[in-house]
């Protein structure tokens, strides 16, 4: 796995790439903020060509993030609270409603040239969501989609968050995955904005404990290889 240095250009534009796989780029805990404006640096390096297509796997400090689907942005607690517990709440243009990040949750965001693909839009977040399951099948804990809603879930509890962003044809944000990560911040916010929805997370769900950098493995190895069951896919895959 190659560090974000690698990759990334002094002076954008200056390089082309044609890759024919993602590089993934393991960016340890990182600061939410520190890591959207990465991103954002990231976005721009991949529109022009300066870089190949990149998936960042980052852990956070704790950190409550609000989509664009403002009637899905619920806090239980008023803003100064949870500024007293050291929690920030930061507004991204993504899919999707509140959700919480903390240390021990794994978050995969993909800055993916869709066309270099062949990915289509619901096709590409199946992708995101089969590489979660993966990783969380190699964790002990098999999951599976819900009808008409996003994400992963194990019966009727959630343990995978999916929100995105599409400009110029190019990914950002996108899934976060439960796994060692203390649930309680998820009792700051309703979930997605759906009143009842249970969190968990591998830890509650199975014994196994898979050391966090065999689990990135995964997720390096299946942004590959699920590829072409993905690609050119115009549907929403089964």
């Amino acid at each position: 796995m190659v560090q974000i240095q690698d990759i990334l250009p002094d002076s954008l534009g200056t390089l082309k790439f044609h890759h024919v796989v993602p590089v993934c780029v393991d960016c340890g805990l990182m600061a939410y903020q520190e890591a959207l404006e990465l991103q954002v640096r990231l976005h721009e390096a991949v529109s022009v060509g300066s870089i190949p297509s990149v998936i960042l796997l980052v852990e956070h400090p704790p950190v409550i993030t609000l989509g664009l689907h403002k009637e899905h942005n619920m806090l239980v607690l008023p803003q100064k609270r949870l500024d007293d517990l050291g929690i920030d709440v930061v507004q991204v243009r993504r899919g999707g409603g509140g959700t919480a990040h903390n240390p021990g949750q794994l978050v995969v965001y993909p800055i993916i040239k869709l066309q270099d693909f062949g990915f289509h839009v619901a096709p590409f977040v199946h992708y995101l969501e089969q590489i979660a399951m993966d990783v969380l099948q190699h964790a002990g804990v098999p999951s599976g989609r819900r009808n008409r809603y996003p994400g992963l879930w194990i019966e009727g509890r959630k343990i995978a968050s999916v929100g995105i962003q599409i400009a110029r044809g190019v990914s950002m944000h996108g899934i976060a995955i439960n796994l060692y990560n203390d649930l309680g911040i998820f009792g700051h916010i309703v979930p997605c904005g759906i009143d009842g929805i249970e969190m968990t997370s591998a830890a509650r769900e199975s014994a196994h404990d898979v050391p966090m950098r065999q689990l990135k493995e995964v997720v390096q190895s299946s942004c590959v290889s699920l590829i072409p069951e993905f690609a050119g896919q115009r549907g929403v895959s089964k």
